[in-house]
């Protein structure tokens, strides 16, 4: 029942193109904003907004793994008013992350797959956390239909580790396509090029 309700709000929300107030469990007051743009019986992705009211990238969030989804919190009104400030001095989107916003609205259908056959094929960084312990950085390598591998990346001293395979159904959120992804791709190459 209460996933039902948690569908009903994000189906609303994507209706009405409002920001929404995503609560993971096991993250005690910790919650990610954004507007919801595809989700499906099993997943979620939000075009997430930072504290700013910036926008700052993509969030996956497993649907069994949320705890509440909130869409009228006078937070959610005071980045609104940040927004609209943001956008009326052209500083929404200042790396234009949200370019690959239609890409990520035609995967509808094979949500999970495709996310990770783009995300494989960039070998993007991601910010991830679920019932796995490894560092929250990796970039992703390769991927199959129920299983991703990625390499742990250390953000300090920006040396991969081991290579790890993780099971998608382990999955509580994943960030993508953000401007830390940015960084570290920049970063990656300029590292390449002096070796």
């Amino acid at each position: 029942m209460k996933q039902a309700k948690i569908l009903s709000q994000i189906e609303k929300a994507k209706q009405q193109h409002t920001l929404v107030e995503v609560y993971v469990k096991k993250q005690t007051g910790e919650f990610e904003v954004g507007y919801p743009i595809v989700s499906d019986h099993r997943w979620l992705i939000i075009a997430t907004v930072n504290a700013q009211g910036q926008f700052a990238g993509y969030t996956l969030f497993a649907l069994k793994r949320i705890k509440r989804v909130r869409s009228t919190t006078p937070y959610l009104k005071i980045i609104t008013t940040y927004q609209d400030f943001f956008k009326a001095h052209e500083q929404y989107d200042p790396f234009q992350l949200s370019e690959k916003e239609t890409t990520i609205s035609q995967w509808s259908k094979q949500l999970l797959p495709k996310l990770f056959a783009a995300l494989t094929k960039e070998r993007a960084y991601i910010t991830i956390a679920g019932r796995f312990d490894i560092t929250p950085v990796d970039q992703v390598v390769a991927a199959t239909a129920h299983h991703f591998t990625c390499l742990p990346f250390d953000p300090l001293t920006y040396q991969h580790g081991e290579p790890v395979i993780l099971a998608y159904k382990d999955i509580s959120f994943l960030q993508f396509w953000d401007s830390a992804d940015l960084l570290y791709q920049q970063t990656s190459e300029k590292l390449s090029e002096k070796i």
